[in-house]
């Protein structure tokens, strides 16, 4: 039985349709997020609000001033939704450095109601990779000089901020933002920086989403890895199963 005491005008269907899409804006507006949730260097920390049940793969592009990151990423979430797995490995450039591959992974943990229109989660990550970095180091021997290699990783940690709506009861959008704390090492220096993101996922249909975001806070010198600037990211990402 659903409570209308509160408004007369609205029936039992209109409970049930305003549930259902908000369900399927649920499900539609977090599909494209596992374009972005397994977290690896070059790539912003987007982390919406809720988890989407089932497999989910991706392909994204990230970067920004300091070089772009190519990558493919999936993500496994219980039915209940209560947590997701994230994981992905990519191809990475940095500007002035030889590519190399680029990993990450992630586990999150939703707090919101399932049919919720806002919401938030926890998570925590760590991503890798490693670059030589070009003519930089002076030799101790020779004169000229030699190239140095920068092993980078980095462990965010943070929450997703979310607010989502559906339209038509087979699309949706979502609005995010994640405020973290990310603690980056760059061969012998170390140290940690608040970064935010924002971002929006929509639902194209009930298998296929896409993601946009960006990236910005504080930052690292470049020769020791870690953003120097604003990040960028977009994704595309389908849903495997039945849906």
């Amino acid at each position: 039985m659903y409570d209308t005491s509160f408004d007369d005008s609205r029936s039992p269907r209109t409970d049930r349709t305003v549930l259902w899409t908000l369900r399927v804006a649920g499900l539609i507006a977090t599909i494209a997020a596992a374009s972005a949730d397994a977290q690896m260097p070059g790539a912003p920390v987007l982390q919406n609000a809720w988890s989407t049940p089932g497999i989910v793969g991706a392909v994204n592009v990230t970067g920004g001033s300091d070089g772009s990151t190519y990558a493919a990423a999936g993500s496994w979430a219980p039915g209940s939704a209560r947590f997701q797995f994230s994981g992905g490995v990519g191809y990475q450039t940095r500007t002035g450095s030889s590519s190399s591959v680029a990993y990450g992974a992630r586990v999150a943990m939703p707090f919101g109601g399932a049919s919720s229109s806002f919401g938030f989660a926890a998570f925590a990550g760590v991503g890798g990779g490693g670059s030589v970095t070009k003519k930089t180091t002076p030799s101790v021997s020779l004169d000229t000089l030699a190239d140095s290699t920068v092993s980078t990783a980095q462990v965010p940690v943070g929450i997703g901020i979310g607010w989502r709506r559906g339209f038509g009861g087979t699309r949706g959008a979502s609005l995010y933002a994640t405020p973290s704390y990310i603690f980056y090492t760059g061969g012998s220096h170390a140290g940690g920086l608040f970064r935010t993101s924002v971002a929006a996922d929509f639902g194209i249909t009930q298998r296929i989403g896409a993601t946009a975001g960006i990236e910005f806070g504080a930052t690292r010198p470049r020769a020791i890895g870690g953003p120097s600037g604003t990040l960028y990211g977009v994704g595309v990402s389908y849903a495997l199963g039945r849906r």
